[in-house]
């Protein structure tokens, strides 16, 4: 056999080996990775927290944080709020870009100082593309003080009579010295404020005294106002004292008041030379709104 044919059959079966493969590839399809399409979805919240007007002069900041309310996670959300709102005790302000399902909203109310005074929770639901309004209470936070404030009967000469003319016509204020108040006159916040139309409770030989439990008061070191009037002298005849206590949430803290009566300006003076009155204090009694 001559080589030429053999040359001929060689080259004919490598072409036909050549084009089966190129069928083969010009038939292939690549693959298609199927995929969920993830959309992340958001919407929008505007917060609102109304401020114990008695406290604008003490709170400097407030702040909401959001965060999952139910089992899904979400990376949390912080802000401040806008505080104070010229002519009103709101706090508000816009969170933007929270992802849609349950939320939770918790409200932090610090005060000059730095100290948490208030704290608020709500939840809701937010839902892609539209903005929830999300209203929040306040409440006070901290611990107990019992508040015993007592009167010696003889030092003000008080006879049965008329300890029970100043137990009917009389209320007991107590209030908490702001050390750096943002206003000077705001140098005080009102705690509780109760009628004596019950009368005093007997402590010990010729001494009276009321007891008045307050709780959620801030931990630390609390320097507090006692304020007894008559309201039926027109408030010419009142009792004060102060009293320093450290306040924590394990044990209630106990704190003697002994009132002594503020008879004149001298006796202001003589209550301030033992210290238990802030000196640039008018022992002005303000009513809580709570």
């Amino acid at each position: 056999m001559s080589k030429t044919p053999i040359r001929f059959l060689f080259l004919l079966s490598l072409t036909w080996v050549i084009l089966f493969y190129s069928g083969i590839g010009c038939d292939s399809k690549p693959f298609k990775v199927l995929a969920p399409d993830f959309q992340f979805e958001a919407g929008n919240a505007l917060v609102s927290v109304r401020v114990p007007s008695f406290s604008r002069g003490l709170i400097q900041r407030v702040q909401v944080r959001v965060t999952e309310a139910d089992t899904g996670q979400i990376q949390p959300i912080e802000r401040d709020l806008n505080f104070p709102i010229p002519g009103g005790n709101l706090a508000v302000g816009e969170v933007i870009d929270i992802a849609a399902g349950r939320r939770r909203f918790r409200v932090t109310a610090f005060d000059t100082e730095g100290t948490l005074r208030f704290r608020g929770t709500a939840d809701s639901v937010i839902v892609a593309d539209q903005t929830r309004l999300v209203s929040i209470r306040l409440v006070r936070i901290g611990g107990k003080v019992d508040f015993q404030a007592v009167i010696d009967t003889a030092e003000a000469s008080l006879s049965a009579e008329g300890l029970a003319s100043l137990s009917a016509s009389s209320v007991l204020d107590i209030l908490e010295v702001i050390e750096e108040p943002h206003h000077p006159d705001l140098n005080m916040l009102p705690l509780a404020s109760v009628s004596l139309g019950d009368g005093f409770s007997s402590v010990e030989e010729g001494l009276v005294g009321r007891l008045v439990t307050i709780s959620q008061i801030p931990t630390g070191t609390r320097q507090f106002v006692a304020h007894l009037r008559d309201l039926s002298s027109g408030s010419s005849r009142a009792f004060a004292d102060t009293v320093v206590v450290d306040v924590d949430t394990l044990d209630v803290v106990k704190a003697l008041l002994e009132l002594e009566q503020v008879r004149d300006a001298q006796t202001l003076a003589d209550i301030f030379a033992k210290e238990t009155l802030p000196r640039d204090s008018t022992v002005t009694v303000i009513v809580p709104e709570f």
